[in-house]
Formats: C-alpha cells, sequence, structure tokens
C-alpha cells in the first residue's frame, strides 16, 4: 500500500494518535497496568512525531509551490 504523507493526513493521524494514547495512558494509571501506560505514552510519542511531521511537509509543499511560481516565471521572462 502506497504511503500519503500530505500534510493534511498526517495532521489528522498525529491527531488520532494523541487521541487515543492519552486517554489510554491515563486508564492504565487508574488500573495499574503499565503495559497500557507505556502503550499510551508511545501513542502520545508517535502522535508529537506525526504532527511535526506534518509541519515539515506543509512547509516543504509550500516550498514546492515557490519554486514552481519561480520556475514559470523565469519561463515566461526568457519567452519575451
Amino acid at each position: 500500500m502506497e504511503e500519503n504523507n500530505s500534510a493534511p493526513i498526517e495532521a489528522v493521524r498525529g491527531i488520532v494518535s494523541g487521541a487515543i494514547g492519552s486517554p489510554k495512558q491515563l486508564i492504565g494509571l487508574i488500573l495499574s497496568r503499565s503495559d497500557l501506560q507505556e502503550e499510551g505514552r508511545a501513542q502520545v510519542d508517535k502522535a508529537s512525531s506525526q504532527l511535526e511531521a506534518a509541519g515539515k511537509e506543509a512547509e516543504a509543499e509550500k516550498a514546492r509551490a515557490k519554486a514552481k511560481v519561480q520556475e514559470a516565471r523565469q519561463k515566461s521572462a526568457s519567452k519575451s
């Protein structure tokens, strides 16, 4: 399966992972289940990484769009 790493999709994945991880940590704490706490902590860490990746991907998309505009301007200028 092809991975889609667009910024909005990574952001949603990060939010969902965080939304699942935090309650899992809390339930593990309440039930004294360190395995659930650790699993929840790992999901929260994953969520942070996904949100960070989404931000970097958004920056990259912006840079690609800017480069594309610059390229179009250069082509236009060379035709004149």
